[in-house]
């Protein structure tokens, strides 16, 4: 076992080789630890791990809903104390109350507002969900449940972002790519990446490779890797979702969708993707347990998603002939219900497999932190930076834990470094005229600069800023 005990100790351990442990905790850790997990039972998303991000208008609502909504619901502070793949998100109600309330509240709990880091980033495109529970509510009594039952609209919420998909769009490609004309672009996509190249160079190669040939599955995948890797979730997802698309079979596509879908909070697409995946490789325990003709919640998805990957895990092999995939799904899985401890085993369990996987590094890595254990947490980010150094997402979650310690100006230091990673072609800073840029990035280290009551450099930390006005300060 590698976890800390209970029922999980029961149900996993004849598939855990006994003793080693990544983390050791002394008894009156463990009993801190299992209190501060009792206490965080609702699921936040990072993953990578991650927080605070886009804005969103949202729509209006019928006068009796508004009027409960403002009596009942504190949704500034909610929205900016949350966090990560893995990223909590702010909204804009267009009010000038509003506005005042959230400004207080990002002024009151900005400390705060980095206790969950993931890239396992919080939750979805508010404004559709505003504005599908708006459609859904056009019936006077259903506005009237709510003014009788609060309780009820934050559980209409929760069903919604839950199951809402994505809706990106396609791939948007960068401009004057200087890869089109390369004699094989998705041959030094992947030199670029096995070498430890620039992630930003690599993405150009990949996007010329798939725009060559826009079936070749694996460079749409290869393309998803390195956009995920370099903070760049949603070009991530549209690269992903056509791999996918082009190859159903593809199993590494599926995984790694699953993963970003969890960054970006479209949990239910996640666990659907997850089962994709295991209906491709271990097509027998799915046909054995067919999913339900009718809608089914998301938590009852994930249930029956686990449940399905916990029968692969029993039926396998352990030790060396292990499926780590296995593990990285159903810590997936166990991420999403807030189940760290159990993602934290699986995650560790995959590693002793795969001690060089980085991505797994990482993934564990965010599931300390956002269990709490920042500092834990740095290590594991030490350590896939150490594997691969140009590994955007690692030094942006270092930035993120940092800053959960109170190393602001360490903080600052990581998130430059992350932003230096994404000079292409030697540019200033890699994303002047760019069209898919990592803006969390950049409103990471705003809020860190405000941390750092240095509002005249928050100023200047915006998207397509050239980052060497800052090494004035700062070493990166």
């Amino acid at each position: 076992m590698y976890g800390i005990g209970g029922d999980w100790t029961q149900e996993f351990q004849t598939h855990q080789p006994p003793g080693a442990r990544l983390f050791e905790l002394s008894p009156e850790e463990e009993a801190a630890f299992s209190a501060a997990f009792q206490q965080h039972q609702a699921p936040p998303h990072e993953w990578q791990e991650e927080f605070m991000q886009r804005e969103h208008v949202v729509g209006e609502m019928p006068p009796e809903f508004e009027a409960a909504f403002q009596k009942n619901f504190d949704w500034a502070n909610e929205f900016a104390l949350v966090e990560g793949k893995g990223k909590g998100k702010a909204i804009d109600a267009n009010s000038a109350s509003w506005e005042a309330q959230f400004e207080a509240a990002q002024r009151d709990g900005e400390a705060a507002a980095t206790a969950n880091p993931i890239n396992f980033e919080e939750h979805e495109q508010l404004e559709d969900l505003w504005n599908t529970l708006r459609d859904n509510l056009t019936d006077t009594e259903d506005v009237q449940n709510i003014l009788d039952d609060p309780s009820s609209w934050e559980n209409e919420f929760s069903d919604l972002s839950a199951v809402a998909a994505p809706q990106l769009g396609p791939y948007t490609f960068e401009p004057n790519n200087p890869y089109l004309t390369h004699p094989d672009p998705m041959a030094e996509g992947i030199r670029l990446t096995e070498e430890g190249g620039s992630l930003s160079e690599a993405a150009l190669a990949f996007e010329a490779a798939v725009q060559q040939d826009e079936n070749n599955s694996r460079a749409w995948m290869m393309l998803g890797n390195v956009q995920a890797q370099n903070e760049k979730e949603e070009p991530a997802i549209r690269a992903l979702e056509k791999a996918v698309q082009v190859d159903a079979n593809n199993l590494d596509a599926y995984m790694n969708l699953a993963v970003s879908y969890t960054n970006e909070g479209y949990d239910h697409q996640a666990y659907l993707t997850l089962e994709r995946w295991l209906a491709t490789k271990y097509p027998d325990i799915v046909a054995a347990n067919p999913a339900p003709t009718t809608s089914i919640s998301s938590w009852e998805t994930h249930a029956r998603v686990t449940d399905l990957y916990l029968q692969a895990v029993r039926n396998g092999s352990s030790g060396a002939d292990m499926d780590a995939d296995l593990q990285v799904g159903l810590g997936v899985l166990f991420y999403g219900s807030g189940e760290y401890e159990k993602a934290v085993d699986c995650f560790v369990a995959g590693l002793k497999v795969r001690p060089g996987d980085y991505l797994l590094w990482n993934r564990l890595g965010a599931t300390l932190a956002n269990s709490g254990r920042s500092e834990d947490a740095i290590e594991a980010y030490h350590k896939a930076l150490e594997i691969k150094p140009s590994f955007v997402r690692a030094r942006y979650n270092l930035g993120v834990s940092c800053i959960n310690i109170g190393c602001h100006k360490e903080a600052a230091e990581h998130l430059l470094g992350a932003l230096s990673m994404h000079q292409a072609d030697g540019e200033g800073n890699g994303q002047g005229g760019s069209v898919n840029v990592s803006g969390n990035l950049w409103e990471t280290l705003r809020r860190t600069f405000m941390m750092m009551d240095r509002s005249d450099l928050a100023e200047r930390a915006v998207v397509g800023a050239d980052i060497n006005q800052f090494r004035g300060e700062f070493e990166f």
